[in-house]
């Protein structure tokens, strides 16, 4: 097969370091006692989970069947999710370094299996095992579930027609509004419980994920027309990389002048009342990548080749952390070590996450055979 279309791969690669971004703010929490890595924290967090929703938005197609997105989700999400999910209830004991490897060999670990399937259906995963739980980034999984099944409205909106267009354009100025209300309710009323109800539904709940697909479907509409891109392309390169960039220092430079608390940690909710940098900086990232041009060929090939792997990545990498950290002890004193642990844990992940799709390809191909097999052609008398 000949390789995609280099837009495309310049989205993947966003993927990716969007991917590689989530692993470092997990690495470590936001704190002030070394500045440099407060820093690459704060740019970090300006390319985490929310521009995957704007790249599924990207994708998104209005045409195709509600079917086939389900099968989707439940063939690439779902099902990956669940058996990366009991791997790690098996090898728990090894991995919170609780029991040996061999001890988890020794059978079923029916206990853990119980505590999976709990957080799969409540789709809460917060609590797991005392002192290790390497499932709280799952609430990206449940989250893109509850947006796939809204897949019938985001079709009403994001149709090819008058009315679906005024809808849509409607829809993204209200959520242009809410989020600078947001910002100036929560800036006079930052301990008012009525106004933190209303940040709660506006940032973390579905509302803010599906107007991020909806806003990455319209950039799409820009995207895919020759004559906008032949004009705007290499303005929207660098443009989009300053607004990225700048944005993630303004979070870091506000956040370190108001945001310090009395003990010296620093409050969480910095990127939620300087919401609108934070906002400008996670669209600046995905325009950028929307923007680049990756040449055909290797390049392109390599990286599809690790984006294809980046949901793995995803599911799998607090629990390589957690482990390097018990097995090494790195100690994060500068940006340096901070990046090559990320580093470190991103390249596990994807070894892992290689492993895991190829089970996941040899069961999808099963499956297809026993339940989808194709029609066998009579032989001519």
């Amino acid at each position: 097969m000949s390789p995609k279309a280099p837009r495309e791969a310049g989205i993947e690669l966003g993927r990716i370091y969007c991917c590689f971004s989530v692993i470092l703010i997990h690495l470590n929490g936001f704190y002030p006692t070394h500045h440099d890595i407060s820093l690459l924290w704060s740019v970090a967090k300006c390319a985490s989970t929310p521009v995957f929703f704007l790249i599924a938005g990207f994708f998104f197609a209005a045409d195709k069947p509600f079917s086939l997105y389900m099968k989707r989700i439940a063939g690439r999400v779902l099902i990956p999710t669940l058996l990366v999910m009991l791997l790690i209830a098996q090898l728990t004991p090894w991995l919170s370094s609780q029991g040996s490897f061999r001890d988890c060999l020794s059978g079923p670990n029916w206990e853990n299996f119980v505590l999976v399937i709990r957080i799969f259906l409540t789709t809460w995963p917060y609590d797991y095992v005392v002192d290790y739980n390497p499932f709280y980034p799952l609430w990206f999984t449940f989250a893109l579930l509850l947006c796939y099944l809204a897949i019938p409205f985001l079709k009403i909106v994001c149709a090819e027609n008058p009315v679906s267009r005024s809808l849509k354009r409607y829809i993204l100025a209200i959520g242009v509004i809410f989020f600078v209300l947001r910002v100036t309710l929560l800036s006079f009323f930052p301990a008012n419980f009525a106004m933190q109800h209303l940040d709660w539904w506006i940032e973390q709940k579905p509302f803010y994920w599906l107007w991020l697909m909806i806003m990455g479907h319209e950039i799409a509409r820009y995207f895919k027309n020759p004559e906008f891109m032949a004009k705007w392309r290499r303005a929207l390169v660098y443009l989009s990389l300053y607004v990225y960039l700048a944005g993630g220092l303004i979070l870091f430079l506000l956040t370190m002048n108001y945001c310090l608390e009395a003990d010296g940690n620093v409050d969480n909710r910095f990127f939620n009342r300087e919401f609108v940098f934070y906002l400008l900086a996670q669209l600046g990232m995905f325009l950028f990548f929307a923007s680049l041009q990756p040449s055909r060929g290797l390049l392109s090939r390599a990286i599809l080749f690790v984006a294809n792997k980046s949901f793995y990545v995803y599911i799998l990498h607090a629990a390589v952390y957690l482990k390097l950290y018990q097995l090494t002890g790195w100690e994060q004193n500068s940006g340096w070590d901070f990046l090559g642990l990320g580093v470190l844990t991103f390249v596990l992940s994807l070894a892992i996450g290689t492993v895991f799709k190829k089970i996941e390809e040899l069961i999808a191909k099963r499956l297809q055979v026993r339940f989808f097999p194709k029609p066998v052609a009579r032989e001519l008398a």
